[in-house]
């Protein structure tokens, strides 16, 4: 933890956004082709029509790109406010905002390894039958149920109950105590009660929002 707390954000950032170029890339070209669409939507599109969704995706692939990569921003600067906050109220450090995108930052490893492992799931171990199934995050709860019986507003939060998202959780914790040097379980209790009540609020405007336009 304390080797992957002092690389430098820069350094890391293009790490970062380089391995999800690449992972973008590559779920597009496996998941985005005719072989998967013509299998999910047979009697639904015609091939002319899957073909043109294909060439649309291809011609736009730069501009998702760039979108995936600011949500994935705008995500690690949420987690960095939670955390700020925490810090804020529960510490008499400075620079608090820092050291709290620095674990943010650093912390988003996990979920660049989740995709990794998300395609090979999808590649080896379950071969997606239907765009549903791509909703589907692997080692969740979700993974439990068949999402076509599920209800879309419990989606998200069956999903977000995995193995990825107490990783996450462990290494904020881990990278904050190196940060503020106290023990793990108080920097624990601080990432769970300033992370964890942004991911709840975030949960609850998700369903809220799912149920008021079903």
């Amino acid at each position: 933890m304390l080797y992957l707390s002092k690389i430098k954000n820069i350094y890391y950032s293009l790490i970062v956004v380089g391995l999800y170029v690449i992972l973008i890339i590559t779920y597009n070209h496996i998941f985005v082709s005719e072989t998967y669409l013509s299998q999910w939507y047979e009697g639904v599109f015609t091939r002319t029509q899957i073909q043109e969704s294909i060439s649309i995706v291809k011609k736009w692939e730069w501009s998702i790109i760039v979108l995936n990569i600011m949500l994935v921003l705008i995500k690690i600067l949420c987690v960095a406010v939670c955390l700020y906050l925490g810090l804020f109220f529960f510490s008499n450090l400075n620079n608090t905002y820092k050291i709290s995108f620095n674990v943010a930052l650093k912390a988003e490893i996990v979920y660049i390894v989740y995709f990794i492992v998300r395609l090979l799931w999808y590649q080896f171990v379950h071969i997606p039958e239907s765009i549903e199934e791509l909703q589907v995050m692997p080692l969740s709860i979700m993974s439990f149920f068949d999402p076509v019986t599920v209800e879309s507003w419990l989606i998200y939060p069956l999903n977000i109950l995995n193995i990825f998202e107490i990783f996450y959780i462990w290494l904020l914790s881990a990278l904050m105590a190196v940060a503020i040097q106290t023990k793990f379980r108080k920097a624990f209790e601080l990432v769970f009660v300033s992370y964890g009540t942004g991911l709840l609020l975030l949960m609850a405007a998700q369903m809220f929002f799912i149920l008021n336009n079903i």
